[in-house]
């Protein structure tokens, strides 16, 4: 079998090679999927309530949603996971419908299980379903596909969602103003979280040094990274440097940044991710400061400079010299898939996948996300230095959904969120491709 998706134009829009950086890229924990032991105050109230199959609650399976979690009894047996990881920005960063989605059985840290719970699934309020995601030839877990076979469950009769009454508001005091970040007292700040309020916090977005210098190196972008720094760590230290880093709420990925300060220098280097694409602001010098282990843990497990901002780009047609065209998607506010190419060989259909790192595994499983529709495909190194990757589609669902979904696809490996790819121009663009090695 030969790799097809070499034959691409020699600019770098078109260059299909981003990779998989080895092992420890797919063990990175990710800011989209909120691990949650309490319900409580998390703004899901809405959904609190009893299911089950056909809405009867005098049968099992079933499940209860309130603020202390969630309890699933199947078999006989009551289930309480001690957490669940709510999945933010599975259906898309842009989604803004009523289905919430849950990992509710994760294995570990970094390791969501093997059930996907879609709560007012298809945007139907009170409807629940169970998919599994088990790696081919896996068998499930007994208790799990009790959920996941039971079809969809319903809102029981008499089970009313429970809203929590809002707190009362805290008598207003005069707040207390953060220290200002300058240049002589940072060591003195290591720990403390920035704020402009709070003794306990530093000020680095209105007043002293550091805020100056930010404004003047950022211009309008200032605001961008007063945002992408809303959920932020304390300020930390790495030799003689500064730093943090952080993300506006639950776009950990995609809207986030980071901040090394250098006293010595006076300067500032700074990182700022914008729909999933990295920009950086060196020092006025252009020379660049020592990145700090947790910030090279960050970029590592981010876009880089090179992503596609989402919501990406269209399909293309790419001509390949002696062959038929390929259809090629670049993918969008990826940290390792740069680009995908669907294309025939020997009258089959194949996938083709570019990384913007090498992978050291052998074999790996790419999944493309139609709103909750999963195809898994199977891939295999195609190069020895473990960027390209290919994968057979014969018997797919692959083709079908991307013509019949519009909007963006969203994209994993190994379970990991990889960003997405747009569907635009899809349809046409793989009726004309593909159809000579499938029925489209």
């Amino acid at each position: 079998m030969r790799w097809a998706g070499f034959g691409m134009p020699q600019n770098g829009r078109a260059r299909l090679g981003f990779a998989l950086c080895a092992p420890a890229m797919f063990a990175a924990a990710t800011a989209q999927a909120l691990p949650l032991s309490s319900l409580k105050d998390q703004g899901v109230e809405h959904i609190f309530g009893s299911y089950a199959p056909r809405g009867d609650c005098s049968q099992e399976p079933r499940v209860r949603i309130d603020e202390n979690g969630m309890m699933f009894r199947a078999n006989g047996r009551n289930v309480k996971p001690p957490r669940v990881e709510y999945a933010l920005t599975f259906l898309g960063q842009s989604y803004d419908g009523i289905t919430s989605v849950f990992f509710p059985f994760p294995v570990g840290t970094n390791d969501y299980g093997r059930v996907i719970m879609f709560v007012n699934d298809d945007e139907k309020p009170g409807i629940i379903r169970f998919d599994s995601d088990l790696p081919r030839g896996q068998r499930a877990d007994p208790f799990h596909a009790a959920f996941t076979g039971a079809g969809p469950f319903s809102l029981c009769q008499g089970s009313v969602p429970a809203g929590t009454p809002a707190p009362p508001e805290p008598a207003s005091t005069p707040p207390v103003q953060g220290v200002p970040a300058e240049w002589n007292n940072l060591a003195s700040l290591v720990g403390k979280y920035p704020g402009t309020s709070g003794r306990d916090n530093i000020d680095i977005f209105e007043r002293g040094a550091v805020a100056a210098t930010l404004k003047a190196r950022l211009g309008p972008k200032f605001a961008t990274l007063r945002t992408n720094l809303s959920v932020v760590s304390p300020l930390q230290r790495a030799g003689r440097y500064f730093y943090l880093s952080g993300n506006a709420p639950h776009q950990g990925g995609v809207e986030q940044a980071y901040l090394m300060i250098d006293p010595a220098r006076r300067e500032v280097d700074i990182g700022l991710w914008e729909r999933g694409k990295l920009t950086v602001y060196p020092p006025a010098d252009g020379a660049r400061l020592p990145v700090a282990p947790d910030i090279r843990k960050m970029l590592d497990n981010s876009p880089p400079e090179t992503a596609v901002p989402l919501p990406g780009t269209p399909w293309e047609v790419v001509p390949v010299q002696g062959r038929a065209p390929i259809a090629y998607v670049s993918a969008a506010a990826s940290p390792n898939i740069e680009a995908l190419s669907l294309y025939c060989e020997s009258g089959k259909p194949f996938m083709a996948m570019l990384l913007n790192k090498p992978a050291t595994t052998g074999t790996m499983t790419m999944t493309w996300n139609f709103s909750g529709r999963l195809v898994n495909i199977p891939v295999q190194r195609a190069n020895q230095g473990g960027t390209q990757w290919i994968g057979g589609l014969a018997g797919s669902q692959l083709l079908p959904l991307l013509m019949q979904h519009r909007g963006t696809v969203m994209l994993r490996i190994n379970g990991r969120l990889e960003g997405e790819a747009s569907l635009d121009n899809s349809a046409p663009l793989l009726r004309n491709t593909m159809r000579v090695c499938a029925r489209l």
